[in-house]
């Protein structure tokens, strides 16, 4: 600097760090929209994720959407789908539809997190087992809470008996009459979801 040069004006002075600290500002304001974005994709964008189960969803399941208190004997169980409905309900045992098979769930489990196929999951509340059909999805177990990301689900309720003995009936067709490597994997998952949805209305009939 020349010696003999003034010196800034402090209104000068503001406005230079102002604009070396604006591509600061930028990044993070752009950040934070990104941010915001993918957590509203996250929570929930309805047209997203196409629905498996039907448009009029059951009663039931209003009057089930009851806080559910973990205790030491008890887990609290949280069943959430894209769409934001779902189930919560304090359990004493729940059995997962795990991508490696049936996985029972006690109050002090370990914390776990894994995978869950289409099938049917049974939680015990009161000496009574309910089933409970998922369509695929996650299940994180922590400090017994049990927190459930499905695809989707039906409640017992919600299912027709001869209309998912007809479903399966069908997709078993298809999936004998396949031929392509995507027809045999369509038809498998019409066959998973038929089939429990009918081993669900007959468990709600014991």
């Amino acid at each position: 600097l020349d010696p003999s040069s003034p010196a800034p004006h402090p209104r000068q002075r503001h406005t230079a760090a102002m604009a070396r600290s604006l591509p600061t500002l930028v990044l993070v304001a752009a950040a934070t929209l990104c941010a915001q974005q993918l957590g509203a994709a996250f929570l929930g964008n309805r047209g997203a994720a196409p629905s498996l189960r039907p448009a009029a969803r059951s009663s039931v399941v209003a009057r089930r959407a009851e806080e559910g208190t973990a205790t030491k004997d008890r887990v609290s169980m949280k069943v959430l789908s894209p769409e934001g409905t779902g189930i919560t309900e304090a359990v004493s045992e729940v059995v997962l539809p795990s991508a490696s098979g049936q996985l029972g769930v006690l109050a002090n489990h370990a914390p776990m997190m894994t995978a869950l196929d289409i099938g049917v999951l049974r939680y015990k509340q009161g000496g009574e087992w309910k089933p409970l059909v998922t369509y695929g999805g996650f299940a994180q177990v922590d400090s017994n809470m049990l927190s459930i990301l499905v695809n989707d689900f039906d409640t017992v309720e919600d299912i027709d008996g001869e209309q998912a003995k007809k479903d399966l009936e069908e997709a078993t067709a298809k999936l004998e009459r396949a031929a392509s490597k995507k027809e045999k994997l369509d038809a498998t998952a019409a066959v998973k979801k038929a089939s429990a949805r009918l081993q669900a209305t007959m468990f709600g009939k014991k």
